[in-house]
């Protein structure tokens, strides 16, 4: 990933913007224009690549793409967008506690299936696969996942399970605990595996790429299900930070599609 390349250009402008539009201007048209163009810069990276098109290079490209979409299903609607900032009532916090939108149901099944085909991306591109390696990694995963409360949590936060306070629906457990056990198998390939073509510069690492998706998840899931006496908003560091760690992800794990 060259930071002067048009697609590190393009998220080092849309990025802040993206930030801005969200916190200072609360602007949903500014929010959803900036989070599809920072979504366009990291798929852009693989598809300006004057190289052959390899398996690895489409497979990454096919992941991009899917994230891309996925990006688009988790934009909010124009009144959720605007209702962040307005205490809910019991009532309204026992209807979003029961039901979440087909759109964001929508856009977890396409980042799953992003995370699937990075996966066959990253084992398919492999002179060496440690399996003790994914073994280890992809349960350590899901039991990070179960004690942040990504998983299945239980009615009560405390510092032995559900850290992040999270409250989500009967019927979308299944959904998302399915979708951790996805990413949990990325982040496992990522670490366990040796590319055909071994990275030079830090970011360019798929583990590195990998790490920072998993972490930026936990932002969405906390923003999405967590469950607070206080109106749902975020700080523009929280946004900057979340925002930061997914787009950036994003983009080292298109850089390393090489040239």
């Amino acid at each position: 990933m060259d930071i002067t390349a048009p697609s590190a250009c393009l998220l080092l402008g849309s990025l802040p913007l993206l930030v801005l539009s969200e916190w200072k201007s609360r602007s949903h048209t500014g929010t959803a224009v900036f989070k599809m163009l920072s979504s366009l810069a990291f798929l852009s990276s693989p598809l300006l690549l004057s190289t052959e098109w390899s398996d690895y290079r489409r497979l990454i490209t096919i992941g991009l793409g899917f994230s891309l979409l996925g990006d688009f299903f988790l934009i909010p609607s124009h009144s959720e967008f605007h209702g962040l900032h307005k205490p809910p009532s019991s009532k309204s916090q026992a209807k979003s506690a029961g039901n979440v939108s087909i759109s964001f149901q929508l856009g977890i099944v396409a980042f799953a299936a992003a995370h699937i085909a990075y996966t066959v991306a990253f084992l398919q591109d492999s002179t060496e696969t440690s399996w003790t390696t994914f073994a280890a990694t992809f349960v350590g995963t899901l039991l990070a996942a179960k004690w942040f409360g990504v998983i299945y949590p239980p009615p009560r936060s405390s510092l032995k399970t559900n850290v992040l306070d999270l409250s989500i629906a009967s019927d979308m457990k299944p959904l998302v605990s399915v979708y951790a056990v996805i990413i949990g198998a990325m982040f496992a390939a990522a670490t366990s595996t040796s590319p055909s073509i071994v990275p030079t510069d830090w970011w360019h690492s798929r583990a590195l790429g990998a790490a920072m998706f998993v972490v930026s998840d936990l932002f969405v899931a906390k923003n999405a299900f967590g469950r607070s006496s206080t109106p749902k908003s975020r700080g523009w560091i929280g946004i900057f930070v979340g925002y930061g760690l997914y787009f950036w992800a994003q983009m080292v794990i298109a850089g390393t599609v090489r040239a």
